[in-house]
């Protein structure tokens, strides 16, 4: 990479790694110039991932078709957890991503960074721009991956990304959600808490806000990371 590139992308994988999100650890950033060139190069340096896959073995090594479907949950996921860090992707891909299994799930981790940065919130716009790059990438991907392999017919190469995005708005809607509770309600709380722990949140903050009718509260709940089973 261009030096700065290189070490602006390796100062966004330590924050990722501080706040212990599913990324590859950077170790190190060398630049060097190289025989013939004018100027430097930047070699960004990550730890190997153990027992992680790429999307491409997914299809084309016998024995793992039952984990296609799961890739698509796992992706959506790791979108939704760096999005509620204020995290944007900007080059969102199945080949900027690695697949590990994980107790018969996968779990999916970032690897390219170089388009990314972190802000206090994102906007639904710029979450909504996120997922168009994701749904434009994973569409040509597939199409490139088509000419190698026969794809499942179930696998629709300009639907997938769609498919991905239907079920991160599904899961970011869950997740955002308030419910309207009664004051005699509060058992509701635990309930609403259990099913997010459900969907593998931690939930970090609760809030309970009056309604504007005064008779009933509002309960807005804050989660964290996607790490509460583990």
């Amino acid at each position: 990479l261009p030096p700065p590139i290189g070490e602006r992308e390796y100062g966004v994988l330590r924050e990722l790694e501080e706040r212990g999100l599913p990324a590859v650890v950077a170790v190190g950033h060398v630049e060097r110039r190289l025989a013939g060139d004018d100027e430097d190069t930047g070699v960004l340096i990550t730890r190997y991932l153990e027992a992680s896959l790429p999307y491409r073995a997914l299809f084309m090594q016998p024995g793992l078709e039952r984990y296609r479907e799961r890739l698509l949950d796992a992706i959506a996921g790791l979108i939704v957890r760096l999005h509620l860090a204020g995290f944007l992707w900007g080059d969102c891909s199945l080949s900027n991503t690695l697949f590990r299994r994980d107790a018969g799930e996968l779990r999916a981790y970032l690897v390219d960074a170089e388009t990314s940065e972190f802000q206090p919130t994102l906007s639904d716009g710029r979450r909504a721009h996120d997922l168009e790059i994701m749904e434009e990438n994973v569409a040509g991907e597939l199409a490139d991956l088509s000419n190698l392999v026969a794809l499942p017919p179930a696998l629709e190469i300009f639907a997938t990304g769609a498919h991905i995005r239907a079920r991160y708005e599904s899961l970011w809607a869950e997740i955002s959600r308030e419910v309207l509770l009664r004051p005699d309600e509060r058992y509701r709380i635990h309930e609403r808490i259990r099913a997010l722990n459900e969907l593998g949140f931690t939930v970090g903050e609760l809030e309970l806000l009056p309604s504007p009718d005064g008779e009933h509260l509002r309960l807005r709940t804050t989660v964290t990371d996607r790490d509460y089973h583990r």
